[in-house]
């Protein structure tokens, strides 16, 4: 028996009746764990079985599972029977409804390019492609700073306006262990706003045996049609007082082709590495300290009017966890951490120069923050309390020049020296109702404030008469200077479940969530010469912002049967003043209309949900489906939304015999008419309906021996030609119009692992 104690700061939970543990993976087909184990109000999630060995892990609650590694048998009913779960803490923390969590290695086959390209494979997530590298993820039609991200417990911001490198892209996928996407706003744990999801990336602590010394995992992959070849390495040396942890990844990929034969830019390459040292003096204690180095360069995107010369991160962190006693608290969690990013863009490196000007524009993004939680028992109820702190610099200037070598010459302070901050307190309660129902309920209160150099704000570039400094710009379409600005945002959500009979489970929550104004949205000032109302490229944003206020109400209902489950999420999120990405066309508040790209709050409401089955139905065979869907309407001009993602699901089919699986998935889009494509009297974002379509992969995997697993598949099997809806080319600030890149083509991939 090999033990994996996975704990975080938690706090006991009532018993909901007995459910199954499992974990939930699109692409995979899923089977219960064994049914006699108690395991609280595990809504809706899956075990996720690719081949007939299969070990559950789930980083970030406080479970540990001791699993036993013996190879599966097949059961006499036909089935597949999983290695024993044996409950071993004593203290469990639940997930809210709506929640996916699973161990990467699991969320889906193939050869990801990044963390937005690996959570496309969830239901209710799309993504945004610029190019083969970078996609942004999205949430129930929300997206960048409607998102919480965090790596590892650490935020971390990219640093260029245009998001090039969303936060998913520091995440070296084969060196961590699980991924959680809480949908909608059921937590106040994680940071303020957060109104579309939370996205978890997280490690493992290991904890070691006597009698083991290392752990190590040896991974690589390949793809034919963009040439991607991976290899990573995740090793760890220890002895139960303590370990260390070296891990390495390095990816490359050329352009590939679209189902048309026609190469797309896309190339890219990226590298890390990183280490952790922790102490492990007892189950209940750990404190880990981590540096992660993660490197991006020649980075090629179609969709942009310039490319990714490099982005590189620097990542501390520092955790510190007791989950025993101390004076009235039942467990204590610390975390610290640091992250820098620098990034440079530019038009003439890697591409031919099209235009008469060379431009670059370097940036960098600092973020440094912290949490402290702490949980408690008291009034029949189980609370964590705590307080956070975050931190992010951003800056950001375009250099131009005529065609010269040395592109020096200051065009726009696109982020001129921004300082976003958010100190926060909150609490968290559960208190049990009846052995089948509980309450859940968080109140959080937020200080935000946003800060612009006052001198830098006001140097005005080196140009002709229409290059303006970040003040006049401000002021020309707001009427407001670079003024810095501070908000309090309360907020809050209840939830109740309960737990019926035969397998069947409900929830219901409200909540109300605020958001403030990133620093793009309050104040990015990119210059652009004049041009017509429809092919404008100015890009300004608006200091006198108020705060989204989200108010949802989301409602989820599963059912877990022997051969059987399906769940059930339903949401209704409106919101007063949603800070829209228009253009000007003289609105209330705009004092010019002339097309620039500027931003305003308006009164919005979104609705949708997500559905997903799984069915054992013959000896060997599972089938599973999810559906996802999401409507997004402007209610202050009644005009859609743009880059709201369309009706979407999959089907798959798997058969899973005691050492091997192969299987297939069918993946479909609906058409997305509810667009917003007209620049002249819209914000022209969508370049307009998009086609419905559908693809079809097929993947299969082997463990070849004790220590070796082999992956093999074809992604778009026909080789059709398509896009997303939701295309980040779309919202590009340096071409005029609307670009949507396509998806690859057929593609051949081969993963293999070895782990000992």
């Amino acid at each position: 028996m090999s033990t994996i104690k996975l704990r975080s700061c938690g706090r006991p939970l009532p018993s909901l009746g007995t459910r199954p543990a499992t974990l939930q993976a699109p692409n995979r087909t899923s089977i219960p764990a064994r049914r006699d184990i108690p395991l609280g109000n595990w809504i809706g999630n899956e075990i996720a079985a690719g081949t007939g060995i299969l070990i559950a892990m789930l980083a970030g609650a406080s479970l540990a599972l001791r699993v036993d590694t013996a190879t599966a048998q097949t059961a006499d009913d036909g089935g597949v029977v999983l290695p024993e779960l044996e409950v071993t803490a004593d203290r469990m923390q639940d997930l809210p409804p709506a929640t996916f969590v699973a161990p990467i290695v699991e969320v889906t086959p193939g050869v990801p390019a990044d963390g937005g390209d690996l959570l496309r494979s969830v239901p209710g997530v799309s993504g945004s492609r610029m190019g083969g590298f970078g996609i942004d993820p999205i949430i129930r039609g929300q997206t960048a700073g409607q998102l919480n991200i965090l790596i590892d417990g650490a935020y971390a911001f990219g640093g260029c306006p245009n998001r090039m490198d969303p936060p998913t892209v520091y995440v070296d996928l084969d060196n961590y262990d699980s991924v959680t996407v809480i949908k909608g706003s059921q937590t106040v744990r994680y940071g303020g706003g957060g109104t579309g999801g939370t996205i978890l990336f997280e490690r493992d602590t290991p904890r070691f045996e006597p009698d083991e010394v290392y752990r190590a995992r040896f991974t690589g992959g390949i793809t034919d049609n963009s040439h991607t070849a991976n290899l990573g390495a995740d090793v760890t040396v220890g002895i139960p007082e303590g370990f260390a942890r070296a891990t390495g990844q390095y990816q490359t990929a050329d352009n590939y082709d679209d189902g048309n034969g026609n190469p797309v830019r896309s190339a890219y390459n990226t590298e890390g590495a990183g280490l952790s040292l922790g102490l492990t003096p007892n189950d209940d204690t750990r404190a880990v300290l981590s540096y992660d180095y993660t490197h991006d360069w020649d980075v090629l995107y179609a969709g942009a009017g310039m490319d990714g010369i490099y982005s590189d991160s620097d990542q501390w962190r520092l955790r510190l966890d007791q989950d025993t006693p101390i004076g009235p608290f039942a467990a204590v969690n610390a975390e610290f951490y640091s992250v820098s990013v620098d990034h440079l863009m530019d038009n003439y490196s890697l591409r031919p120069l099209t235009g008469m000007f060379k431009m670059r524009a370097p940036s960098t993004a600092d973020t440094a923050g912290g949490r402290l939680t702490a949980a408690l028992e008291a009034m029949g109820m189980n609370w964590t309390l705590g307080t956070d702190y975050l931190q992010v610099d951003r800056d950001a200037t375009r250099f131009w020049n005529f065609q010269s070598t040395a592109v020096d010459v200051p065009n726009s302070y696109l982020w001129p020296d921004v300082v976003n901050s958010d100190l926060g307190f909150f609490v968290e309660i559960e208190r049990p109702l009846t052995e089948q129902s509980r309450l859940t309920a968080g109140l959080r209160y937020d200080r935000t404030e946003a800060s612009v150099s006052q001198s830098r704000a006001a140097l005005v570039p080196v140009g002709p008469a229409w290059v303006r400094s970040a003040d006049q710009l401000y002021r020309a379409y707001y009427g407001v200077g670079a003024e810095d600005t501070d908000d309090d945002n309360l907020g809050g959500f209840l939830t109740y479940a309960h737990n019926l009979d035969d397998g069947l489970s409900f929830s219901i929550g409200v909540s109300r969530t605020l958001r403030s104004a990133d620093a793009t949205e309050r104040y990015i000032a990119s210059n652009a010469p004049p041009s017509t109302v429809a092919n404008n490229q100015r890009w300004v944003g608006n200091p006198g912002l108020d705060p989204e206020a989200h108010h949802q109400i989301g409602v989820t209902l599963a059912k877990v049967a022997k051969h059987w489950n399906t769940q059930l999420d339903l949401f209704y999120d409106r919101v007063d003043d949603y800070i829209l990405r228009d253009r000007a066309h003289g609105q209330p508040g705009i004092l010019l209309a002339d097309g620039t790209f500027i931003y305003r709050n308006v009164d919005a409401e979104l609705t949708g949900g997500e559905w997903t089955g799984s069915i054992e139905f013959a000896r060997h065979w599972r089938a599973g489906a999810s559906l996802a869907y999401v409507y997004a309407q402007n209610r202050t001009d009644s005009t859609p939304i743009a880059q709201t993602p369309p009706l979407g699901g999959t089907v798959s089919l798997d058969y899973l015999a005691e050492r091997w699986s192969i299987g297939t998935t069918f993946i479909w889009n609906d058409t997305q008419n509810r667009v917003d494509d007209n620049p002249i009297t819209g914000s022209g974002l969508d370049v307009g309906p998009t086609p419905g379509w559908w693809i079809l992969d097929l993947y299969g995997q082997v463990r070849i021996s004790k220590f070796a697993t082999l992956s093999l598949g074809v992604d778009n099997l026909f080789d059709r030609a398509y896009a997303y809806a939701v295309n980040r080319a779309n919202v590009d600030p340096f071409n005029p119009g609307p670009v949507q890149v396509n998806e690859p083509g057929r593609q051949l991939w081969a993963r293999a692992s070895l782990d000992f």
